[in-house]
């Protein structure tokens, strides 16, 4: 077999024609050997250039065959079918209504108390009474630490109570004595006067001793861990048995309170003076916000707004508003994201279809209304305020009739539709 002058050599078989060079790595000359490696890549350059040329003459074989069909031609009977078969389309009603002016926002809720359990004391823990995630009323026990070594401070507070108490007593009457003395001449005035200073003495010191009581009896009641609010507890982060300290920055727990609780938000600073408008016609009542799930879908939970931060935010141009709930079913938890709507203002009974059923034309804004016979009109609207996915008609539209919402794209005037729903 001839060897050509450029080292290249081509072996032809049954199945497909490979070429092997003698400069080329053996990574290269496995890939070559593959079955299904193109041919077009094979070919000589004068190859290219008729494949080429045929695929060219293709195309324009196929488009002047299309160009150059008789006129009249009748389209394909499935395409015919496909023009004429009614478009399937869901409708919604034209309904009167109130508009509410709504600011929308993404909160965070933020409990109105988050508390970190941790000892006042130093001592072992030795109990735990709680459950992690467990809903905790306020003084309720949570933990205890060994009180062994509190109540023998205790005891001895209270023992050198009694002592100076004693010692005070005794001074006291001295001092009485004395003083029935001097009323006499019986005795010096400097006598009279060491005895008052004895007895003062005696008392200061039986007061500092009833302070150290007292701080030996709230060092024992810290032993008891007890719950500051009603709230919800959570993951355990020391367990029994463990040495702990006052000073320690670990925590026994955490607790939150869910009930009531509050929803951060921000509104951007543009929309500051709506706000303070509103507020200002509210007249002390406070505006409704509602919280809704991630997906727009669902009101969780209505509450009020409470408190607008003292300043904006320079750097977010935003400013920070907190809205409260009373969430006694929970239905809102702690850092959950959701979607606020704040109302405004609310306009009086107008005549509204959902924001999806209106399109831009060129002449304007129009929709399509379907009748009772079942065909598709298109109407020009003069459409006023939107919110919450509705936006007001002020001409074109009458109560009741019906709009396409979804199926659009396929319609024209004049069409037959198939009402797939009907939305209320």
């Amino acid at each position: 077999m001839e060897t050509p002058r450029s080292g290249i050599r081509f072996v032809r078989n049954e199945n497909t024609t490979y070429f092997h060079s003698y400069k080329i790595t053996a990574v290269r000359n496995a890939f070559l050997r593959l079955p299904m490696f193109p041919f077009f890549f094979l070919a000589t350059p004068r190859r290219r250039r008729l494949a080429l040329l045929l695929a060219l003459f293709l195309i324009v074989a196929g488009t002047a065959a299309w160009f150059l069909r008789p006129p009249g031609a009748p389209p394909d009977d499935a395409f015919a079918s496909y023009v004429r078969e009614p478009v399937p389309v869901s409708l919604a009603a034209a309904e009167m209504g109130v508009l509410h002016r709504d600011l929308h926002a993404v909160g965070t809720v933020t409990p109105l108390l988050r508390i970190a359990i941790r000892s006042q004391v130093d001592g072992e823990l030795t109990q735990v009474h709680f459950q992690e995630g467990q809903q905790v009323a306020r003084g309720q026990l949570l933990a205890e630490i060994d009180e062994r070594s509190y109540r023998v401070r205790l005891a001895s507070a209270e023992g050198r109570v009694q002592n100076i108490r004693a010692q005070w007593e005794n001074a006291a009457a001295d001092l009485r004595r004395y003083q029935q003395l001097a009323k006499q001449d019986s005795i010096a005035e400097q006598r009279l006067d060491t005895a008052r200073a004895q007895e003062q003495h005696y008392a200061a010191q039986l007061s500092h001793a009833q302070a150290q009581v007292d701080e030996a009896r709230l060092q024992l009641s810290h032993t008891r861990i007890v719950a500051p609010v009603t709230g919800r507890i959570g993951l355990r982060g020391i367990d029994a048995g463990n040495y702990i300290r006052a000073d320690s920055t670990q925590s026994l727990a955490t607790l939150v309170q869910t009930a009531p609780t509050s929803v951060l938000f921000t509104i951007p600073e543009t929309r500051l003076s709506a706000l303070r408008e509103a507020l200002a016609a509210a007249d002390g009542a406070g505006l409704q916000v509602q919280a809704w799930d991630a997906d727009n879908q669902r009101v969780l939970a209505q509450g009020t707004l409470q408190v607008l931060d003292n300043r904006i935010d320079s750097r977010s141009g935003t400013l920070q508003l907190r809205a409260h709930f009373d969430n006694q079913t929970e239905v809102l938890f702690p850092n959950q994201f959701v979607n606020v709507r704040l109302a405004l203002t609310r306009t009086a009974e107008v005549l509204t279809i959902p924001s999806a059923a209106v399109q831009q034309g060129e002449d304007g804004a129009y929709v399509y209304v379907v009748g009772d016979d079942k065909r598709a009109a298109r109407r020009l609207l003069t459409v006023g305020a939107a919110s919450a996915g509705r936006v007001s008609v002020q001409a074109g539209l009458q109560p009741a009739e019906r709009v396409v919402l979804e199926g659009i794209d396929r319609l024209e005037d004049g069409r037959d539709v198939l009402v797939v729903e009907q939305q209320s």
